[in-house]
């Protein structure tokens, strides 16, 4: 018996020190190798060598019950039962692991809705995600989405750091968030829901608080949208004070500066020349995004982008501009010109562009990560987001209440054009820094 231990326990070192070992050993993995190899009989036969070997280790005891387990599923796997080991996770509520398989094996005995209604609400996260990519009917999840949408709206109302008037502005024309902020937010700030409320001729439905909206008289206005000054939104709204924030004009650069490229039309062969031509520029992008965002919603998709040259600053809708042939070659020309594009991400920035025009084969050349130059700079700090740059190099924030807008939407606010034009300049004025 010991001599048989001793044995079990040599071939189980041996195994330990071949690089496959951990790939075999775990459900996830298992699954990750099906799919990389993308042949199941070249699989099965790489397993059933090792199939017969861990076997024979299983009643030696040296090994866990989760390499037991895990054995088990190799076995069901070579036996074609991998519909008895996914009908066994199901069961013991290992749900995750049995959506990875069923996709694998294209499992039909139970099928992706009656996983979804199985789950009931252990995890509803899972839930949304099987809906969202298996296109299953949404009115028959509506329970499931509606929590998922509500639980999203609370964190992104009080977690997300961003001022209720700008929450305000991004629901502006959608009743039910409305409803939904107006009632939610009553318990932390009575006045500002009510407000919000009387604004937007939201009625809710619980009675109490719809007595209190109809008993206000007096509203105050929604500052972001009364105000339309060149400022940084916190300025604005008052959170901060004018000398803790980064200004355009500290740079002596205005509205006049700022130029918005709406269409073909206004993207004319001079501004083009001038871009390509340009030794250096800025570069940044605005997205369109869900509002709330969830970790499954789709990409986001872009629909701004700013380009910075020492003097001016060009803000080109590419919502508009994604199908215009000038715009096209233009993007491709300055994705590989000998200018030197400058950003944060940057690169991940501009192939988003070459995505929306169908050409993400296109050779990126001379893009400068201002990430990059932080980290040697500052190598022991653990962000290199571009309002920590500006801290620690210039000694001034970036206001950031503009990040999440709705960039799609004509016209832009001043506000909006301002943090819009000082992503795309300061990464020029912060590059210099770092040459410097």
């Amino acid at each position: 018996m010991i001599g048989i231990s001793r044995f079990a326990h040599s071939i189980y070192r041996r195994l330990s020190k071949n690089p496959y070992f951990y790939q075999i050993t775990h459900s996830n993995k298992v699954y990750n190798m099906i799919m990389e190899k993308k042949n199941i009989k070249e699989f099965q036969i790489f397993l059933d060598k090792r199939v017969k070997i861990l076997s024979n280790i299983i009643h030696s005891n040296v090994l866990n019950g989760k390499l037991i387990e895990e054995a088990r599923l190799k076995e069901l796997l070579l036996q074609n039962k991998i519909c008895e080991y996914i009908e066994d996770l199901i069961k013991n509520k290992k749900y995750f692991i049995a959506y990875k398989f069923m996709n694998a094996f294209q499992y039909e005995t139970i099928s992706y809705q009656e996983l979804v209604h199985e789950m009931n609400t252990n995890d509803m996260k899972l839930q949304y995600k099987i809906i969202k990519e298996q296109h299953l009917v949404a009115t028959e999840n509506q329970k499931v989405l509606n929590h998922l949408n509500n639980e999203s709206l609370k964190f992104f109302i009080f977690r997300a750091e961003i001022p209720i008037e700008k929450v305000e502005e991004l629901f502006l024309g959608e009743y039910t968030k409305l409803q939904f902020l107006i009632e939610n937010y009553f318990t932390t700030n009575q006045q500002i829901a009510i407000e919000i409320a009387k604004r937007n001729n939201i009625r809710v439905q619980n009675p109490q608080i719809q007595q209190r909206i109809d008993n206000c008289n007096y509203v105050n206005q929604n500052a972001l949208l009364q105000n339309d000054d060149f400022l940084p939104s916190e300025i604005i709204l008052q959170t901060k004070k004018i000398d803790q924030l980064i200004l355009l004009s500290d740079f002596n650069i205005f509205r006049e500066d700022i130029f918005l490229i709406e269409d073909e039309d206004k993207l004319n062969d001079e501004i083009i020349d001038q871009i390509l031509n340009a030794s250096e520029t800025g570069i940044d992008t605005e997205s369109f995004q869900d509002i709330p965002q969830t970790k499954f919603t789709s990409k986001n998709q872009v629909c701004l982008f700013q380009i910075a040259l020492p003097k001016k600053i060009y803000l080109l809708n590419t919502t508009n501009l994604t199908n215009s042939i000038k715009y096209q070659q233009f993007l491709i020309k300055y994705a590989s010109n000998d200018s030197l594009k400058i950003g944060q991400n940057i690169k991940l920035d501009f192939l988003s562009l070459l995505v929306q025009i169908g050409k993400q084969d296109v050779e990126l050349k001379n893009f400068i990560e201002l990430s990059q130059l932080f980290r040697q700079k500052y190598p022991d700090e653990k962000k290199t987001n571009l309002s920590l740059q500006c801290q620690k190099l210039l000694g001034k924030e970036l206001d950031k209440v503009e990040q999440i807008s709705h960039w799609q939407k004509r016209p832009l606010r001043s506000a909006q054009i301002h943090y819009a034009a000082l992503d795309a300049f300061i990464c020029l004025h912060l590059h210099s820094h770092y040459k410097s």
